[in-house]
């Protein structure tokens, strides 16, 4: 899952404390160190504008590059122990473990608060707290190459062509699927990863039933689902390279923001290599998904921001955490970090500012997105959806139909959520 992309002014110490994190101020004097973990990839987009923000502020930021896929897990086992960060730096549904481990704190933005979306601080949330702060947007697209495709699909008749043809990607493994990709395709079908209520997920399956046949009839049809551009294992280089090369047939690929840099550089791919030269920024093109289904689609949205350790809260970091925190979703750093990298930024006052027309694609991709479910369980229910589509496609539904498979899946899944 892929999915995977400021500084207010603090007047006085009182309302710094406030403004972002409720804190019990201890009697010792605080310190002025405040250490991070996060990826490279994070570090590079946001720690130019944060250490420059700190120099001023006199505060030392220590940034410790982890890998993305064992961040959480260290994060985890090191916070309990004293040995960890007091920021964690990541991807909002990791919000559930983390909470689940009892490693973070909830936060408050403050003043800052009306400057996200709910859908972005609705990621952070669980049962109605706020854990996290915010720091920037993606979600999938249909990304296309406008040398292949001189009018994107735009109908459902167009779209079932566009993937019976087989000229449309996605980064799906043969084992474990990929359900974040997916739902630009299953929600079509009237389907959604859980069931919801006033606008927030239930923990309610809400992938079976009548919708879910069809979902599942399509996942097995050989103009459906196994016509998808799929055999690449998410090869990075093949996915990249086959849109970009002329002879091949791939015109489109659900993708997110964090490819287009790829797309923009050349590649190699396949046995025999074939060398692909990368697309100029005119040549990509970015798309809303039209309905495989006949009903709306939801894909997922994602949101990277930063937990505060549960250690911080009443310690003697705690004023000079809630600063940086503060500044992480203040709108100059967000702004600087959009200029730097162009993700989108989750802070309103710099989505105002930007105006890169392939961002601006994605965002008007995404004004129907979810966000991603942020439960304890939540891996639990990407791997048996994920390696539920990947059994119907490759036909190993163990003598059920695809539509008997499917459920089945699901309802031994509701079944360990309900008993979790």
């Amino acid at each position: 899952m892929k999915i995977l992309k400021r500084t207010a002014a603090l007047a006085a110490v009182a309302v710094a404390a406030t403004a972002l994190l409720a804190v019990s101020v201890p009697a010792q004097a605080a310190t002025s160190t405040v250490t991070i973990w996060g990826d490279q990839n994070t570090h590079d987009a946001v720690f130019p504008a944060l250490s420059k923000w700190a120099k001023t502020n006199k505060i030392t930021v220590n940034y410790v590059v982890k890998d993305f896929g064992q961040l959480r897990a260290q994060s985890i086992t090191a916070i309990p122990t004293g040995s960890g960060p007091d920021i964690i730096a990541g991807a909002h549904d990791w919000t559930g473990k983390l909470l689940g481990a009892g490693v973070i704190a909830p936060v408050s933005l403050g003043a800052n608060a009306k400057n996200f979306s709910k859908e972005a601080l609705s990621g952070f949330s669980v049962y109605g707290k706020l854990y996290g702060v915010p720091a920037w947007t993606e979600n999938i697209a249909l990304v296309y190459n406008k040398n292949k495709v001189s009018k994107p699909a735009a109908t459902t008749a167009e779209w079932k062509k566009a993937i019976a043809d087989g000229t449309v990607e996605v980064g799906f493994n043969a084992t474990n699927g990929d359900p974040y990709h997916f739902a630009a395709l299953d929600t079509s079908f009237g389907l959604s990863q859980y069931k919801r209520l006033n606008g927030a997920w239930t923990s309610q399956i809400g992938e079976g039933g009548a919708n879910g046949a069809k979902f599942a009839d399509w996942l097995a049809a050989a103009d459906g689902g196994k016509a998808l551009n799929s055999g690449n294992s998410g090869d990075w280089d093949t996915l990249n390279g086959q849109l970009q090369d002329p002879n091949s047939k791939v015109a489109y690929w659900i993708t997110g923001p964090w490819a287009i840099s790829a797309l923009e550089s050349d590649h190699a791919y396949g046995k025999p290599a074939v060398k692909t030269t990368a697309l100029k920024p005119s040549e990509i093109g970015v798309t809303v998904f039209p309905s495989v289904g006949g009903s709306a689609v939801h894909q997922f949205s994602g949101v990277r921001g930063y937990w505060e350790s549960v250690k911080v809260p009443g310690s003697a970091k705690a004023l000079v955490v809630g600063k940086v925190l503060n500044a992480l979703a203040g709108s100059d750093i967000q702004t600087a970090v959009y200029k730097l990298k162009q993700l989108i930024p989750a802070n309103q006052v710099s989505v105002a500012k930007v105006t890169d027309p392939i961002l601006l694609g994605f965002g008007k991709a995404g004004k129907a997105a979810y966000p991603m479910a942020s439960f304890v369980f939540q891996d639990t229910t990407w791997s048996t959806l994920g390696k539920a589509e990947a059994a119907i496609i490759s036909g190993n539904t163990q003598g059920k139909t695809p539509a008997d498979f499917w459920q089945a899946a699901i309802d031994t899944l509701q079944s360990t959520i309900d008993n979790s």
